[in-house]
C-alpha cells in the first residue's frame, strides 16, 4: 500500500503523545512492506521541506514557528498551504490510502481528494481540549475570541467525522467521548485501536540502580515521576498537594516533575509554599532519549489527571520500562490498568486520594515480580508490530471496500 500520513506534529520536532505514538505505527507500516509518505507541518524556522527517514518519506508545509507572534494561527495555514503539497504528491505517488491525525489536515485532505479512503483518528476532541485550557486561562484577553472561534472548530471537527471513511479511537472513554459531541456518526465505521509503544526503547531493566547512576539520582530513596503537559487538566496541583503527607510517613522520597507548560511558575510556588524543595523537583523539558531511562529509575509513575486523559502513553511507556503506574480514574486510565489490578487506581483525583494510593502502594511493598508483570503487559497488548499489523487490515480493507 502507498500510505498517505497527516499529521499535526512527528518526532523530532515534537515530543507530545500523538507525535509519539504515531512514530513506531509509522515503523511498523513500512517493515510490513508499505511505502509510507508523512506530512506535518513546520515548527521551527530552519527545518528541511523534505526529508528521506528509515524508508519513509517526511514533507513539511510551512507554518508559523513556536516563537512568532502568530504560531495559535497554525490552523489557517493546514487549510490554505496543505492541499497544495496534498494534492502536488498524489501526482507523483498516487496515494491509495489517508491515515489522518488532525481535523484541519483532514478538511485539506478533502477539499482537493475526496475520493481517497481516509482513516481519521479521534485521539480526542480539539474542540475539547480548547474549551478545557480557555476555561482555564491559556489565552489569557484573547478568551471571548477563541470562545466564538471554537464553536466553529467544534462544527468542522463534527464534519470531519462524519466525512471520514473509518475512524479509530483510542479507548472506550473515548468513544463516549466522541458520541456525547457528535451524535450522528454511523457507529459501523468506529474501531478501538489502543496506541503501540517501542518496546524496544521503552523496556525493563533488572534493577534500577543504574538507571540512576546514569542520571545522577539518588540510589537510596523512594522515586516518583511524572512527566505531564504542565496545564489544567493534569491535576499536577493535587499531586503536590498530597505530598505532604506522603512525606511525613515516607520522608526519603523523592517527586520528579518533567515537562513544561503555562501552570509551571504557579507549581513551583506551591513547591515553596509547602515547602517541599528537598522532596519535589520540577525537572522541565526531559529530553526523548533520556525518557525510557527516567522510567526505568523511578518506583511509580504517578497520573494524576484531573480530566480527559484519552488514552495515557505515559502509561504505557511506564509499563514497559517495568514501573507500576498509579492513576487517577479518571478518561481511559481505568481501561488501561484494571487488567493489572484495581489497586493501581486512586479512588478519586483529589489529594488525599492520591497520597493515600501512593502510602498504600509503597507500605506493601514493590519486587521484580510487580515490574516484570507490567512489562509483559505491554509486551503482549501495545507492541508496535501488534498494533501495526491491525491497523495495516483496516487500512486495506478501506481499499478493497
Amino acid at each position: 500500500m502507498k500510505i498517505l500520513v497527516l499529521t499535526d506534529a512527528f518526532l523530532p520536532d515534537h515530543t507530545g503523545g500523538i507525535s509519539k505514538s504515531l512514530l513506531p505505527e509509522v515503523e511498523a507500516f513500512v517493515s510490513l512492506g508499505n511505502k509510507v509518505t508523512v506530512i506535518t507541518r513546520s515548527s521551527k524556522p530552519d527545518q528541511p521541506k523534505y526529508e528521506v527517514r528509515k524508508n519513509y518519506e517526511l514533507y513539511r508545509y510551512f507554518s508559523p514557528h513556536k516563537k512568532s507572534f502568530f504560531y495559535k494561527t497554525y490552523p489557517i495555514f493546514s487549510l490554505l498551504e496543505l492541499p497544495y503539497l496534498i494534492s502536488s504528491l498524489h501526482r507523483q505517488k498516487q496515494f491509495d490510502v489517508a491515515y489522518v491525525h488532525n481535523p484541519f489536515q483532514a478538511n485539506a485532505l478533502r477539499k482537493v481528494l475526496p475520493k481517497l479512503p481516509c482513516l481519521y483518528v479521534y485521539h480526542a476532541s480539539t474542540y475539547s481540549e480548547i474549551k478545557i485550557d480557555n476555561l482555564k486561562g491559556k489565552y489569557g484577553i484573547f478568551k471571548p475570541i477563541v470562545s466564538i472561534v471554537n464553536k466553529w472548530i467544534k462544527s468542522l471537527e463534527g464534519k470531519v467525522l462524519n466525512n471520514a471513511d473509518q475512524i479509530i479511537v483510542r479507548s472506550q472513554f473515548m468513544m463516549e467521548d466522541m458520541n456525547n459531541l457528535y451524535e450522528n456518526i454511523n457507529s459501523e465505521k468506529i474501531a478501538v485501536l489502543p496506541l503501540c509503544v517501542d518496546t524496544e526503547r521503552f523496556c525493563c531493566v533488572d534493577n534500577n540502580i543504574e538507571a540512576r547512576q546514569r542520571l545522577g539520582l539518588p540510589e537510596d530513596k523512594y522515586i516518583l515521576l511524572t512527566v505531564r503537559r504542565l496545564v489544567a487538566r493534569m491535576g499536577i496541583e493535587n499531586l503536590i498537594s498530597a505530598m505532604p503527607s506522603v512525606i511525613e510517613k515516607f520522608p526519603n522520597i523523592l517527586l520528579l516533575i518533567g515537562g513544561t507548560g503555562y501552570l509551571e511558575e504557579n507549581l513551583w510556588q506551591m513547591i515553596q509554599q509547602y515547602k517541599l524543595e528537598k522532596n519535589v523537583k520540577l525537572l522541565g523539558f526531559l529530553p526523548e532519549e533520556k525518557l525510557p531511562t527516567y522510567y526505568q529509575a523511578a518506583n511509580l509513575f504517578v497520573l494524576p489527571t484531573l480530566a480527559y486523559e484519552g488514552f495515557g502513553l505515559v502509561t504505557i511507556e511506564s509499563l514497559a520500562c517495568g514501573t507500576p503506574v498509579l492513576a487517577t480514574p479518571v478518561g481511559a486510565s481505568p481501561e488501561l490498568l484494571k487488567p493489572l489490578g484495581k489497586d493501581l487506581l486512586f479512588k478519586d483525583s483529589t489529594p488525599k486520594a492520591i497520597s493515600e494510593g501512593i502510602i498504600l502502594c509503597l507500605t506493601e511493598g514493590l519486587n521484580q515480580y510487580t515490574r516484570t508483570k507490567c512489562s509483559n503487559y505491554c509486551l503482549d497488548n501495545y507492541s508496535k508490530i501488534q498494533i501495526g499489523r491491525l491497523l495495516e487490515s483496516i487500512l486495506t480493507k478501506l481499499i478493497t471496500y
